[in-house]
């Protein structure tokens, strides 16, 4: 019997897991002995949330030390990662609850980059990318320019990019989600957008809950930290100003911990129970009414004022538009000829989309690739009398069709009347 094999030649599975743990408190006891100290040569490197490695290019977005001790807590016994199922050391039956857990500390454990994600430095190829981008978004040239001076700064100093919250105002239609993706697109970065018009509780969306909770589960951010590329992802709040939720909780107080360097680099995901560093992503919220939101969270913004386009940038607006609806297309049409697109800029870019589609379908329906002025207004004509439509339900107005109408009318006027002479005869006759 070999040193290699004497694990699995016991029959007694109870004395196999005793030699198994003796061999363990060997190994433990020799890597201490030879763990260099702090005054060795050699230097001790740790990560956690905030560290850069070595190569200086990557950022630890979670506690990879932290997951792992985690997971000892859960299953009462060290965790040797890949090297469990080899030594056979079953894990613990844990409640539902616990098991989730336990599954989503197991995953963030074995990471193959140890919780590391790519920082973001400046280079030409985003200077490039964003001019392409300001082009691209018009009324938005002021962010981009912002944008684009950090990432001039990244270059000259060598250092991760750096961009405050952004809150961008303005009527819906105007572009704004529009344009969050093609700075995240021009970054060449993750983007995590977040509705929160459709948002009940702004603590899962952020950092989770409690496995005492019924249902709970990781923050949406900070397990879309952990299933990126990047340390430093466009994080997108869609429609903040109608971030309302129960009674008792105070929403923008939980935005508050992303917004705030010195929180966002330490967040605590409440149902894993690890630290997160969010303090590199590039935070841009979209608003309708800025007096909707408190003061307290208005001044962590930079805050930019976005009209609704006209002119020249209305033009380019519904070229864009028509220009991604031909794409889905898959270029099967053509693109329509400048007077058409000046009778579609009537509408605002949050329609334009849905009307270019109906009016490609009336030429299509006359066996066309060009649209015409008239696709325009037929596709006008079945969008507004779809807005205008008849309310939902089994009973709707009478509309005054003439002496028949009236009679109609008249008709029921006399079987109500019928009906209120026979409950009173009722009435009096009990």
């Amino acid at each position: 019997m070999t040193k290699d094999t004497y694990d699995f030649a016991f029959a007694d599975q109870a004395l196999k897991a005793r030699v198994v743990r003796a061999k363990r408190t060997a190994s433990r006891k020799t890597t201490t002995e030879e763990k260099p100290t702090a005054d060795a040569d050699v230097p001790i490197t740790e990560t956690s949330p905030g560290r850069i490695d070595d190569s200086a290019t990557m950022m630890a977005v979670y506690d990879h030390a932290a997951v792992e001790r985690q997971i000892e807590l859960l299953i009462g016994r060290p965790y040797y990662g890949d090297r469990e199922e080899y030594l056979g050391s079953p894990l613990p039956t844990l409640n539902e609850s616990d098991q989730s857990r336990l599954d989503c500390l197991i995953g963030l454990h074995h990471d193959p980059r140890d919780g590391r994600r790519e920082l973001l430095f400046g280079s030409d190829e985003h200077i490039a990318n964003l001019a392409r981008a300001r082009r691209l978004c018009p009324g938005f040239e002021g962010i981009i320019d912002l944008i684009s001076r950090a990432v001039h700064l990244a270059i000259r100093t060598g250092t991760p990019l750096f961009v405050p919250p952004l809150l961008l105002v303005g009527p819906p239609g105007t572009g704004k989600t529009h344009a969050s993706r093609q700075i995240a697109s021009a970054l060449r970065t993750d983007i995590h957008s977040v509705s929160c018009a459709t948002n009940s509780d702004a603590q899962a969306l952020v950092v989770g809950h409690p496995s005492s909770w019924k249902a709970a589960r990781m923050g949406v951010l900070t397990e879309a930290m952990a299933s990126g590329s990047s340390a430093q992802p466009v994080i997108v709040f869609d429609e903040v100003d109608k971030l309302v939720t129960h009674s008792s909780e105070k929403p923008y107080h939980t935005l508050l911990t992303v917004l705030e360097r010195e929180n966002s680099s330490a967040l605590v995901d409440e149902f894993v129970r690890v630290s997160f560093d969010l303090s590199g992503a590039i935070v841009i919220a979209t608003a309708n009414d800025i007096e909707a939101l408190p003061a307290f969270i208005i001044d962590r913004f930079t805050t930019f004022a976005i009209d609704p386009p006209v002119g020249k940038a209305l033009l380019s607006v519904t070229r864009l538009v028509a220009e991604d609806v031909v794409a889905e297309l898959r270029d099967a049409v053509a693109m329509p000829a400048d007077d058409v697109l000046l009778r579609a800029a009537r509408h605002n870019p949050r329609r334009l989309g849905k009307l270019l589609r109906l009016a490609f379908g009336f030429a299509a329906s006359q066996e066309r690739d060009a649209l015409t002025i008239g696709d325009i207004e037929a596709a006008e004509a079945l969008a507004i009398g779809t807005a205008q439509s008849r309310p939902i339900g089994f009973i709707h107005p009478m509309a005054d069709t003439g002496d028949r109408g009236r009679e109609g009318k008249a008709e029921l006027h006399r079987g109500r009347d019928g009906r209120q002479k026979a409950g009173k005869e009722h009435e009096s006759e009990g």
